[in-house]
């Protein structure tokens, strides 16, 4: 009776987990995963990309697994990533490392970031082959990063961030949200927008919401101009940031590699 109540009990612990992880998703929904830092979960970035996407009408399904100053080499060897990507087939996962992990010595970025991301890429096409992933190209810091004199201004370190996330979908074939781009766009045009918290580093709430806008503009090849979700914004300073990351995702998707990221939405009709 004792081995019986063991195995009981064993399959138990074993299925649960399971269970909760593979929770039936609507087969209409397109799946979409973030894997990221602070610079993802920061205002529930995820959530306002959701409420954009249902405002204009999309059915969609949001996770995301994030961890604060998580870079590429830390999100390869987390758990809590190998768990997340394997809970769902997702149709979409998008990879967001630490803005600092493309201004490194090259050294760094070819033996040690590079054969992470590819472990990261590897996981994800053996839990679904069809999975359309996504590079998140970060910004620059207000100020730059001091110590490293080829990114110790805004300009300097957007570029050099840029340059890199060009490089990697030349190298891997896979597209390149450029939020980056966006934000310096933003910067040369209104300055008086505050994209930052005080840090200099993190997103403030228009942050959030203009990186959510590009990532629907890139997802879904259709402009977020029109959402009628505003989180806790308003209606013009929402039509501003919609029409930045228009502008930058929109019309230059060829050269971040995002032609045809949305052919995988016309299996769900």
């Amino acid at each position: 009776m004792k081995k019986y109540w063991k195995i009981s009990l064993l399959l138990v612990i074993v299925i649960i987990p399971v269970v909760i992880y593979l929770k039936p998703i609507d087969k209409e929904k397109i799946k979409i995963l973030f894997i990221g830092n602070s610079l993802t979960y920061r205002n529930n970035m995820p959530t306002i990309f959701e409420g954009i996407a249902i405002s204009k009408g999309k059915k969609v399904y949001v996770e995301d697994c994030t961890k604060g100053k998580a870079t590429i080499f830390g999100h390869s060897h987390r758990n809590a990533v190998k768990r997340a990507i394997k809970s769902q087939d997702w149709d979409y996962v998008i990879i967001q490392g630490s803005s600092r992990d493309f201004i490194r010595d090259s050294k760094i970025i070819q033996n040690k970031t590079l054969p992470a991301l590819e472990r990261i890429i590897a996981m994800i096409q053996k839990n679904n082959p069809y999975t359309k992933m996504l590079f998140y190209m970060t910004w620059g810091y207000r100020d730059g990063y001091k110590p490293n004199k080829e990114a110790n201004t805004f300009l300097k370190m957007a570029n050099k961030i840029s340059n890199q996330y060009l490089n990697l979908y030349k190298t891997y074939d896979i597209g390149v949200v450029p939020v980056g781009m966006a934000w310096k766009d933003s910067r040369k045009r209104r300055g008086d927008v505050k994209l930052y918290v005080k840090d200099g580093g993190h997103p403030s709430l228009k942050g959030s919401y203009l990186a959510a806008s590009c990532f629907y503009a890139a997802i879904f090849n259709e402009s977020p101009v029109g959402s009628n979700y505003y989180g806790k914004l308003g209606p013009k300073i929402c039509y501003y940031l919609q029409s930045v990351a228009e502008r930058n995702v929109m019309f230059h998707r060829k050269k971040y590699g995002l032609e045809g990221v949305d052919e995988i939405q016309k299996k769900k009709l």
